[in-house]
């Protein structure tokens, strides 16, 4: 669909009036976060695991920022047709199984009216959910989170995070069971957080409820905005595994800015994480990818 270039101006006069800092009409400041006490080792190419029993499943956690590319504001903010297709073919060329995307959008004028997790799954011959966080305005602006997996999605539930006030960008948890066949089920979480310290380690504490609830080995995938060294992120390794551990840096590929995750709980083995995309511009966050061997099922 071709949007005439008036509006495109309408468009971006109206995200800069929203939020003239960011130019955009969501929080996306991640560097102006606390920053931890703890740095994690830079992540390096290791040989390849073999033999590793158990079913494998690649999974990866990626923050499109809408395809927009790395740069924000102005028409900047413009979501891409073209990055998004690339985005596809990440996933594609690196053999990806399972995807959770934050900063997705279903359908708005940032973005022409894309329907962005429709598109990549349609691409990859994938099923795929999405659940809307926030919205400005009609059709102007929207982002949630999704999952697009190689494997059927029995069931999904979206659910809103705690916030101190309601003026405040709601943000998300998008759970889904997956079923990989003959192996079993697992259950995907895909969250984004908020920037905002209080809020954020109350979201930790609902998510791991979710968690503990599960019947299914579980995978969290998602943008915490938070760093390793953060209270909120020690205290949910303290109880999952963090299989990235090892990077880094996930963010604009910039030293000691790592604020996307992957955690792991239940009967499964992890490879070593690793972050891709950097250099393609298609976001300002890289692609988070690991492997995972189920080792049993009770179900």
């Amino acid at each position: 669909m071709k949007v005439p270039y008036f509006v495109l101006f309408l468009v971006v006069a109206i995200i800069s009036g929203i939020n003239p800092v960011a130019a955009a009409p969501f929080e996306d400041a991640p560097l102006q976060l606390e920053k931890g006490s703890e740095t994690v080792a830079e992540f390096k190419a290791s040989p390849v695991i073999k033999e590793i029993p158990g079913f494998r499943v690649r999974v990866a956690g990626y923050n499109i920022a809408h395809a927009r590319g790395e740069e924000s504001g102005g028409f900047n903010e413009i979501g891409k047709p073209s990055k998004l297709k690339g985005i596809a073919q990440l996933v594609r060329n690196n053999r990806i199984d399972i995807v959770g995307f934050t900063e997705i959008s279903q359908g708005d004028l940032r973005v022409l009216f894309k329907n962005q997790p429709k598109f990549i799954a349609k691409y990859l011959g994938f099923h795929h959910v999405y659940a809307q966080n926030a919205r400005k305005g009609l059709f102007l602006a929207s982002q949630g989170n999704a999952i697009v997996s190689r494997y059927p999605i029995l069931s999904h539930t979206n659910h809103k995070l705690y916030r101190s006030d309601e003026k405040n960008e709601q943000r998300s948890c998008l759970e889904a069971v997956i079923d990989l066949g003959k192996p079993g089920k697992i259950r995907i979480l895909v969250a984004h957080l908020s920037l905002k310290a209080d809020e954020s380690t109350k979201q930790i504490e609902q998510i791991w409820k979710m968690v503990e609830a599960s019947a299914e080995p579980v995978i969290l995938v998602g943008d915490f905005n938070s760093r390793p060294g953060s209270d909120r992120v020690k205290w949910l390794s303290q109880r999952m595994k963090d299989t990235t551990a090892n990077l880094n840096t996930t963010y604009k590929n910039k030293p000691d800015v790592k604020i996307d995750y992957h955690f792991i709980k239940g009967a499964w083995r992890s490879g070593i994480s690793k972050v891709v995309g950097f250099d393609l511009d298609y976001s300002d966050h890289g692609c988070v990818i690991n492997d995972y061997w189920l080792q049993k099922t009770k179900n």
